[in-house]
């Protein structure tokens, strides 16, 4: 998996491209730690590329929302594909995260 990063004032747009899934979350999390121990303000996850997401990535993504809500900070998802959406409403985690149909819609809702 490859994950590409973006830096736009005090947040980060990651992008990563492949499954989440086991060998690849650690990848994963490291990546998302990174950016929210960078300081950043505000998290975008391109998930346009990414097919397929299993519980411990779901999980990064809960403990980076936990981090930045602490922090006043927001985290948003955008271009999730149909079966992460699935899980999404499966687990009412749709409801806790923003999600986004567009990059330009993600921006917006941070402030840019």
């Amino acid at each position: 998996m490859r994950i590409d990063t973006n830096n736009k004032d005090n947040g980060v747009v990651l992008h990563p491209d492949g499954k989440i899934i086991g060998d690849g979350v650690p990848q994963f999390k490291q990546a998302v730690e990174k950016c929210i121990d960078s300081g950043v303000d505000w998290l975008i996850i391109d998930l346009d590329h990414v097919p397929l997401m299993d519980s411990s990535a779901l999980g990064t993504v809960i403990a980076a929302f936990l981090k930045l809500q602490k922090k006043n900070g927001k985290l948003a998802l955008v271009n999730a594909q149909s079966s992460i959406l699935d899980v999404l409403a499966i687990t009412k985690l749709d409801s806790l995260f923003e999600i986004h149909e567009s990059m330009q819609s993600a921006l917006e809702s941070v402030g840019l």
